[in-house]
């Protein structure tokens, strides 16, 4: 792949600037999508209240000219009355029953307390107050208004907060000194001790840049609200004939909607829901809190990443829903009966005027105008609701309700001039002029005040992108009436930062944003090859190219901890590999720059450097020491998780150190050189892969997802794996149905289970809260399959037992590269289905205690995933069940026959189980190659049969042909003519279309990843491998402690079977030969010189001289005369530079006497015995057992040894140079003496074998090993070679570099106790533990045996047994099958669509704050 980041390429530079365009056009669109709906709803809902209430209106007025009552005209008005109360009740109907979900009787209700006894009283007195307004200004005031006075009149719910804004510029103003400012909106309460500049806004700031123009607009709002009121109240005067009526309206008009612009400003609705003390288990946030450090911070203090307190909102509403649903009827019977018709008329038709139920019978025009305000209220409330969750609140939003009035003026003015060709009924036209013009400036006058009062902030306001609606609007709530004057006054603004633009800077900044976050990407590296190494460094590269290009003041950081990458304070094969890409992918010179361009410093854990990227993120190599500190995965996690959370975070370090030793190179203009205030709450961890390739904009939604809400403590993205054959088409479509179907599943039912360590965003304060437990050592097999098979997944169980909730964003893509050969992905899979397991286990055996610590875990969700387990589990009877249903719809096969078939299989199975416990893995592997392969014919046939059961059955369409059918039975079989009408299609069949329509519908809901499912037809063929084969040699191997993957160079030589074979029976002869050879010389001693030795092809070399947990023993030194021999050493003094032999055994309690025996066979220095097994112990006469346990063990910690380039390559060196990297120099006199001392000389060792080493003398063990081996990787130099062995030289070069502070806390983490520490294991808890996995892997083995021998049984009892008093004969397995998978699927495709909506919303969110 070629590096990407943002070179000056042509065609490159063509296709990015097409992509944006394209972009910006769907933003367009987007926007005037988003502006088109919300303004139509608005309108609509504006327009259809008006209409209902101008049809009410001449309703009454026909029954007052009505000489008698009519009842048709009485029906016709109660029938107006129950429409305009449903339209007040159904937004209190929506907000009761949102309430009660959410905030009562939901998971989450916990978090939401009580509200206090005052807040309570509060909220009683306003909903009184707001449903006798209401309902006055709907059936009273509006009536009696012409209709398009009515629509302007509307707007004077303003005059309160108007006030309140006044009031609360003023006391700003003259604030003095130290001074207490509540914000309106209850989120800031600051301290008395606190600085006056950022308490209050004194008259310096006011005045400044936008000062003037905040204090007119407030004063104005306010002259125009109350102006205008009094332009409306004489516009009644002209209106109504009567002083009376002049009287009660106008007065009626000024009371309601100065009542209702009190009842819903902000300062009454915060007083409403003010929070009583919670209890001890109401809230997990409280707990999170109380964990942290801070000290420093202020809680009440404005700051989006805090995480949001908790609030009364849901329950208040809740209380006061209820009493304004129990009210609104009462009140609107009164207000209509005895104020708007004098008594004429009873809305309840108690009496005989009026039928109840023809109140009811609504048809044509009134009850599609009914609707359409229903409707359209609901969805206008929604679509800004997703408007402001999208951060386009200026379209979606504030557009829209400013043009509201202005457009339903309009309209009805238009409609009003055509009245009998529009379904819609307005009052006719007034004939009074001045009147109408009165209203029309006051209506004016109204538009203008609505707007300075609340559009200013309105269009300011932005909220996080995924906001939550507690972050966007102070209750959970609309009004079908005033739906747009109620969303403007509802919307959540903090009126302090709109009029200055200095408070509080540490946590909101002049754009109305978050503070600065701080994110490391934390990378764990082992032995990738340059191509993932290139994909990670060129992901990087690109992420530091787009913080440049952003110039925002997020600050990020790179670092990359590699396992075994150094050797004391020399640098590994792989760390030179890594640094020669440097140049290449990020753009940095490593072979020229400067020693002070980078760091160096030696640490206790091994060797830190550090560079610099683009001018805009720093990066940093971790180079692990395996005898200083814990080797694999979880322990580089457990480092860079104490690093950045005690160490960097905790100190409060976030600024770069300077470059150069003597504060050289400082770079004012970088932006991560500025102090950036770090905690738990804007400080992330990016985790991911060696291999992993990624785009900026995946990692910033991911922080999009975190960022809208607190109680999300993971997010991962969608991985799509790379590679090519066999096994990547099966991963392709195995990694689009888990993401589609299960990762969608769970984040929608309840949690995410797994954010892959691959690439995922962790919250500081999340991990903080397990990060104790999680660097526990394992002391049980089950805590072992837990912690070590599957880190990841057991990090995620903890947080989620923590509270925490993890969540899964579609849109954050991101590569991986997958097995692409059958043993690595086996053994992948046998670490992930096992730590799976164990960890659902764990979820659904402790689940009272999941769901009392987690609002997001339900009893449900549990119940979900036991399901999933136990379709796992059944998984081999179910596939040996489908492959018998496919042959007998193939062949006409007779039910004994389908009974063999499922013998056969079962027998096969538990064969292949039996198999795995007692044969070598390299058998157990080949044997599932093969398996696969005939089962992959297998499922062929079983296609093929479905298939023409299924053509069969559409073709006859309710006509089923018994002979063909799994039903028939060899009776059946006779008449072949005969014909049973059954179901249209059978249940096999169902199930088969099923699964296919789900799958096309969901390809077409992921239309990127429709290719995807092209790959299904090989996961078909491929279902026996991967759940028979598969589970059962997972499920055999749980003792299996080996990683599995990137363990040693050895798989490559591994390779096939036949290879494995060979090799076995070779070491067999050998041994067969060195036992002659024995007998020979003990029969003719005195003939011992005359012995040829041995001749040895390279295959044996290697097999010797191969490393790791498979190592095989070295048998050819048998003859202790031969393998002790010194005469020919001509220095060994050479050999014992650097003995740390009889230290390294002191330390570890192993007897001195070993270091003689040791010595004698050529392993002087440690970098010999690092890997050597107990066949080589024995081989050198060590026949102690216990000792001999004890040197493999300790020998296997150490590191290998390291062939570097100048071991390697030809032309490099000469041969002196060569046998000093090998640490061998003390036999640089007998290869000269053999003629090769030169360069050219080394390129003729490669012909060398063991025999002509014996013939130069050389016999010790490990010098023949050493030799041997450094002789077959003896190669010529690559030009990637070539490069690594540059950087070498290079890096050799750079001084070393002190930073006290990092190395003091580093010491402090691997001091004796700390988990990091490598300690050497005891020899009776090792064989403990693997005692206690090999009693779980056979307790496994039993249930998993028991499991599906039941589960067959039942099934075939009920497919082949008629049950009569069920009358279900021979359907009943099918049904029960069906019942088990076909619920799984159908719960994740719903969820799914779900999951897509919201996926939706994000992705067009993110284009427009990408662009």
């Amino acid at each position: 792949m070629s590096t990407k980041g943002y070179p000056d390429n042509g065609a490159e530079s063509h296709s990015t600037q097409c992509k944006t365009l394209c972009l910006k056009i769907i933003q367009v669109l987007v926007k005037v999508l988003l502006f088109s709906i919300v303004a139509t709803c608005a309108v609509l809902s504006k327009l259809s209240l008006i209409s209902l209430v101008s049809r009410l209106n001449e309703t009454i007025d026909d029954i007052r000219r009505a000489s008698d009552s009519e009842a048709t005209l009485h029906n016709r008005a109660a029938s107006f009355f129950w429409q305009l109360l449903f339209i007040i009740l159904i937004p209190q109907f929506v907000t009761f029953f949102r309430a009660l979900l959410f905030g009562v009787c939901g998971k989450q209700s916990r978090l939401f307390p009580w509200p206090t006894p005052k807040a309570i009283v509060v909220g009683a007195v306003a909903s009184v107050f707001e449903v006798v307004a209401m309902t006055t200004v709907v059936f009273y005031v509006l009536p009696r208004l012409h209709s398009i006075v009515a629509i302007l009149a509307l707007g004077g719910v303003f005059g309160a907060q108007a006030i309140l804004d006044c009031l609360e510029w003023c006391s700003c103003c003259v604030c003095k000194g130290y001074h207490k400012v509540d914000n309106w909106n209850g989120n800031i309460n600051f301290n008395e001790k606190e600085d006056q500049t950022s308490n209050c806004l004194t008259e310096d700031c006011v005045e400044g840049k936008s000062g003037a123009w905040n204090k007119f607009s407030r004063i104005i709002a306010m002259f125009l609200q109350f102006v205008s009121v009094i332009l409306l109240n004489i516009y009644a005067s002209l209106l109504q004939s009567g002083p009376k009526d002049q009287f009660l309206v106008g007065f009626a008009m000024t009371l309601s909607l100065l009542s209702l612009s009190v009842v819903w400003s902000s300062k009454v609705q915060q007083e409403s829901q003010k929070m009583a003390k919670m209890t001890q288990s109401s809230n997990v946030t409280r707990t999170r809190s109380a964990n942290t450090n801070e000290k420093n911070q202020k809680p009440n203090v404005i700051n989006e990443k805090e995480p949001i307190l908790p609030t009364a909102r849901f329950k208040a509403n809740f209380i006061n829903a209820i009493l304004r649903i129990i009210l609104y009827p009462f009140i609107s019977y009164v207000i209509f009966r005895y104020v708007f018709t004098n008594g004429s008329i009873d809305p309840w038709c108690l009496h005989q005027t009026c039928s109840l139920t023809k109140s009811f019978q609504w048809k044509g025009q009134e009850l599609a105008i009914f609707l359409i305000q229903i409707l359209s209220s609901f969805f206008g409330y929604t679509f800004m609701w997703i408007s402001c969750t999208m951060v386009l609140h200026r379209w979606g939003l504030a557009l829209p309700l400013y043009l509201c009035t202005p457009i339903s003026f309009a309209v009805c003015a238009i409609i009003q001039a055509h009245q009998d060709s529009s379904s819609f009924y307005f009052s006719k036209a007034y004939s009074d002029p001045v009147a109408l013009g009165v209203a029309i400036v006051a209506g004016a006058m109204l538009w203008i005040g609505q707007i300075l009062t609340m559009g200013v902030f309105v269009w300011k306001k932005k909220n996080l992108i995924l906001a939550k609606d507690v972050a966007m609007f102070l209750t959970p709530c609309y009004d079908g009436v005033f739906l747009e004057q109620h969303t403007m006054l509802n919307r959540k603004v903090e009126r302090r930062e709109m009029w200055h633009e200095t408070v509080t800077p540490t946590f909101v900044n002049n754009n109305d944003e978050c503070r600065p976050r701080t994110v490391f990407i934390c990378s764990t590296m082992y032995m990738e090859d340059r191509e993932e190494m290139r994909c990670l460094l060129s992901s990087i590269y690109q992420l530091a190219c787009h913080c440049k290009e952003k110039k925002n003041d997020d600050h990020f950081e790179s670092h990359i901890f590699l396992d075994g990458g150094a050797n004391e304070t020399q640098l590994t094969y792989f760390a030179l590999q890594l640094f020669s890409l440097f140049e290449e992918t990020l753009h940095v010179d490593a072979l020229h720059l400067e020693p002070k361009a980078f760091h160096r410093i030696n640490t206790p854990y091994g060797i830190q450097l550090s560079w610099e990227i683009a001018e805009a993120m720093p990066i940093y190599v971790h180079l692990k020491d395996s005898a200083k500190v814990k080797k694999k995965k979880r322990w580089s996690q457990v480092m860079y998780m104490n690093y950045v959370l005690n160490f960097r975070v905790k100190e409060n370090i976030s600024k770069l150190r300077n470059w150069g030793v003597q504060g050289e190179r400082q770079r004012a203009t970088a932006p991560y050189n500025k102090e950036i205030k770090m905690d738990d709450d804007n400080t992330f961890i990016l985790t991911t892969d060696a291999d992993i390739e990624f785009t900026p904009e995946a990692a910033t939604v991911l922080l999009d997802v975190l960022d809208s809400d607190p109680q999300v403590g993971a997010a991962c993205g969608r991985t799509h794996p790379k590679g090519s054959g066999l096994l990547y088409w099966y991963q392709v479509f195995d990694y689009a149905i888990g993401h589609w179907f299960q990762k969608s599943a769970e984040d929608i039912l309840g949690t995410v289970l797994c954010c892959p360590g691959c690439f995922s965003v962790f919250r500081c304060r999340a991990l903080r809260s397990v990060l104790d437990t999680y660097s526990t050592e394992v002391t049980s097999a089950s805590e072992f399959l837990t912690k070590d098979m599957g880190e990841d997944r057991w990090l995620c169980t903890l947080l989620v037992e923590n509270g925490w909730k993890l969540q899964y964003c579609a849109i954050s893509e991101n590569y991986t590269n997958c097995p692409e050969t059958f043993n690595e992905f086996f053994k992948q899979r046998r670490r992930w289905i096992s730590s799976t397991i164990a960890n659902l286990s764990l979820l659904i055996t402790q689940a009272s205690r999941f769901t009392k610590q987690n609002e997001n875990v339900s009893i449900i969700f549990v119940l979900f995933q036991g399901i999933l387990v136990f379709s796992t589990a059944i998984s081999p009877a179910t596939i040996i069940l489908v492959i018998a249903s496919g042959f007998s719809s193939a062949f006409i096969v007779s039910h004994s026959s389908i009974l063999a078939i499922i013998i056969i299989l079962s027998f096969l199975s538990i064969a292949y189980g039996i198999f795995c416990l007692y044969g070598n893995h390299w058998h157990q592997l080949d044997m599932a190659k093969f398996a696969s392969v005939l089962f992959a014919i297998t499922m062929g046939v079983v296609f093929v049969g479905n298939f023409k059961n299924l053509l069969y059955d559409f073709i006859t369409f309710g006509k089923h042909y018994l002979p063909c059918s799994i039903n028939a039975t060899s009776e059946m079989c006779t008449s072949q003519n005969k014909a049973e009408f059954l179901f249209p299609i059978t249940f096999p069949n169902m199930y088969l279309v099923l699964f296919t329509v789900l799958f096309i519908t969901s390809g077409l809901f992921h239309l990127n990843e429709f290719s995807c499912l092209f790959y299904g037809v090989w996961y078909f063929l491929a279902l026996p491998s991967g759940y028979l084969i598969l589970l059962i040699y997972s499920i055999a191997n749980l003792d299996d402690r080996s990683w599995g993957t990137r363990e040693s160079s050895t798989e490559a030589f591994q390779g096939g079977g036949f290879e494995k074979i060979k090799c076995l029976l070779l070491n067999v002869w050998q041994k067969a030969q060195s036992c002659f050879k024995l007998g020979v010389q003990k029969q003719n001693p005195v003939e011992e010189n005359k012995q040829p030795a041995p001749s040895y092809d390279a295959a044996t070399a290697l097999s010797d001289y191969t490393d790791g947990r498979e190592q095989q023993p070295l048998t050819d030194f048998t003859d202790e005369a031969v393998s002790t021999k010194y005469s020919n050493i001509v220095n060994e003094a050479a050999f014992r530079l650097t003995v740390k032999l009889r230290e390294w055994l002191n330390n570890n309690d192993i007897l001195p006497e070993y270091a003689e025996v040791l010595e004698q066979h050529g392993y002087f220095n440690l970098s010999f015995i690092a890997g050597l097994n107990i066949e080589d112990f024995e081989a050198m006469k060590l026949k102690d057992r216990g000792h001999v346990l004890r040197l493999k063990r300790c020998a296997q910690k150490l590191a290998p040894f390291n062939f570097a380039i100048d071991q390697t390559c030809l032309g490099l060196c000469d041969v002196g140079t060569w046998l000093n990297s090998l640490e061998l120099q003390g036999y640089q006199q007998l290869f000269e003496a053999a003629g090769y001392k030169t360069r050219d000389d080394l390129e003729n060792l490669v012909e060398l074998k063991r025999m002509h080493l014996q013939k130069m003398g050389i016999y010790k063990r490990a010098h023949l090993q050493r030799l041997l081996e450094g002789i077959s990787k003896l190669t010529y130099l690559t030009e990637e070679e070539m490069r690594v062995h540059q950087t070498r030289s290079m890096l050799e070069k750079v001084p070393d570099t002190d930073n006290n502070d990092e190395c003091l806390y580093w010491a402090e983490m691997l001091d004796v106790g700390k988990p990091l520490r490598p300690l050497a294991a005891s020899f009776k808890s090792e064989s403990e533990l693997k005692k206690g996995m090999r009693s779980l892997r056979n307790i496994s083995l039993v249930l998993l045996l028991l499991i599906n021998m039941m589960w067959i049984v039942l099934l075939y009892t009920l497919q082949f047994q008629e049950l009569q008093k069920f009358n279900l004969p021979t359907k009943a397995a099918e049904i029960l099958f069906l019942a088990v998978y076909a619920f799984i699927v159908t719960v994740q495709f719903c969820t799914m669509i779900v999951h897509r909506g919201f996926t939706l919303i994000h992705y067009l969110a993110h284009i427009d704050s990408k662009l």
